[in-house]
Order: C-alpha cells, then sequence, then structure tokens
C-alpha cells in the first residue's frame, strides 16, 4: 500500500507538470505539418531574431538555402524544421530543432558532410525517429 500511494502522487505529479508550465506559443509550435514557406517561418521576427543571434554570419546562407523544405515535424515537445539548397541538398542542409519545453533552439548547417552546430540553450536530444521525420 505505501508503494502506491508514493507511485501516485508522483505519476500525478509529471501529469501536470507539462500543462502546469505550457509551452510559449510561437510559429513552430502552432504549425505542426506545416511548410516554412507557407507560415513565412523566417519573416517571423521573434524566432528570426533568435535564429540570426544563433547562427550569426551563417544567418543569410542558411535562408537563402532553405529552399527545398519539409513540413514542421514534432515529437514529444520537440520540433524540427528541415530545409536545403535546390539542386544540392547533400550540398547544404539545415535542421532547426525547437524544444517547446525548455524554450530552445537548436540549429544543424551541414555542408557537404561536415555539419555545425548551434545550441541556444544547450544541446536538444532528438530522437532518431523525429531525425527521421
Amino acid at each position: 500500500m505505501p508503494k502506491d500511494s508514493v507511485t501516485t502522487p508522483k505519476t500525478d505529479s509529471a501529469a501536470t507538470a507539462a500543462p502546469s508550465a505550457p509551452a510559449p506559443d510561437n510559429v513552430i509550435t502552432k504549425n505542426v505539418g506545416k511548410y516554412p514557406h507557407d507560415i513565412k517561418f523566417f519573416e517571423d521576427k521573434g524566432i528570426s531574431e533568435r535564429l540570426k543571434k544563433l547562427t550569426g554570419a551563417q544567418y543569410d546562407e542558411m535562408v537563402k538555402n532553405f529552399n527545398v523544405e519539409s513540413p514542421i515535424a514534432s515529437e514529444n515537445g520537440i520540433y524540427k524544421l528541415t530545409g536545403c539548397k535546390q539542386h544540392d541538398c547533400p550540398g547544404y542542409a539545415t535542421s532547426i530543432y525547437y524544444d517547446a519545453k525548455n524554450d530552445n533552439l537548436n540549429v544543424s548547417i551541414d555542408k557537404n558532410g561536415k555539419a555545425t552546430e548551434f545550441a541556444e540553450k544547450g544541446k536538444i536530444t532528438v530522437s532518431e525517429s523525429l531525425k527521421s521525420k
């Protein structure tokens, strides 16, 4: 009996932990399944300012080469956007990850197999299933 009484509050608190700290609604979380171009992703001031700060000198090149896109995917509060250079996807590919629980952005820019990682508040752990979406 005492074991159950200890387990139950943990389960309840875990279940209420996520809703009690709702993810900030933004252009990413509101548009799962849509293409970044269709929602004018890089025109969203809040996100674009954060991405500029994060990627610095590589921001303009990243935006310019975000041509061939995948719809926004999500899994367990982690969101993924991908884009690559038209006619040269393996040559220049960008993945943007957003952790809604921690309001954290990560960017990975892969140029010819050499990836450069940018982490706003630490590296987001991304599952293999989300990576493949």
